[in-house]
């Protein structure tokens, strides 16, 4: 385990602290790849430090082409976009993880590791909660409140979409936040979710005379939240049974 956070530490320092712009934007290129992978070379060096030996060294290496290599594909073949970067990101991840695991430990112990995981219902619990209140929370959420949205003046709903998809991704964020205060038994941090919330809307409710975008905004909130809190406090107790 120290290993992999070592590894993963020099990662983050090279992909975030030490790369230039000149480097990021060209990584299409031999120079700026070149030193992108040596920068990642030294700085895992550097945070292997008293472990570093033959084996470590070559394992440094073969991460470092590797991570040439992913970033190379990437900006080759895909956008800037914050998916590209998500995906890029667990890819480096993936390949520091699968490097320590080969330093550190034997791939029969690493199977075994890998069988109680995917026999856990904790597992598939945690799983059918996130994707159900996320993902399937938000067609609800949607469903609900465009009865509303219809209803509320042409004025206001052309200014209630905003950013395109914007609405979506923030209520994606908002309940896994909440689901993951409430599973963590943070609850205290909901409060500053919503009231943080409330306080960037608060401009477009101030304009509504009528009260219509106060009350959408109300719908989809309670709704989501709803959820998010039901879906946190429903897993508490099933986990209580299942741990």
């Amino acid at each position: 385990m120290l290993l992999f956070f070592q590894l993963y530490l020099a990662h983050l320092v090279a992909d975030f602290l030490l790369q230039p712009d000149w480097v990021a934007r060209r990584k299409t290129e031999v120079r700026p790849l070149s030193a992108h992978a040596a920068t990642h070379l030294l700085c895992a060096a550097a945070a292997v430090n008293l472990g570093l030996d033959r084996r470590v060294a070559g394992a440094i290496v073969a991460v470092a082409l590797i991570h040439t290599l992913l970033d190379y594909a990437k900006a080759r073949l895909s956008g800037d976009g914050w998916i590209a970067f998500t995906a890029d990101q667990a890819a480096h991840l993936m390949v520091v993880a699968l490097a320590s695991i080969w330093l550190t430990a034997s791939w029969p112990r690493m199977i075994d590791v890998v069988r109680s995981i995917v026999t856990n219902p904790l597992v598939y619990l945690y799983a059918c909660a996130y994707v159900a209140v996320v993902f399937g929370g938000g067609y609800l959420v949607q469903k609900v409140t465009q009865s509303f949205l219809a209803t509320m003046q042409s004025s206001l709903a052309q200014l209630k979409p905003g950013l395109p998809s914007a609405g979506k991704y923030i209520g994606w964020v908002e309940r896994i936040l909440i689901l993951t205060f409430i599973v963590g038994g943070y609850e205290t941090a909901v409060g500053f979710l919503l009231a943080a919330k409330a306080l960037v809307r608060y401009p477009e409710i101030k304009e509504d005379t009528r009260g219509h975008f106060a009350e959408y905004f109300l719908v989809g909130t309670l709704t989501s939240v709803g959820l998010a809190l039901i879906a946190g406090m429903a897993v508490n107790k099933l986990r209580s049974f299942l741990g």
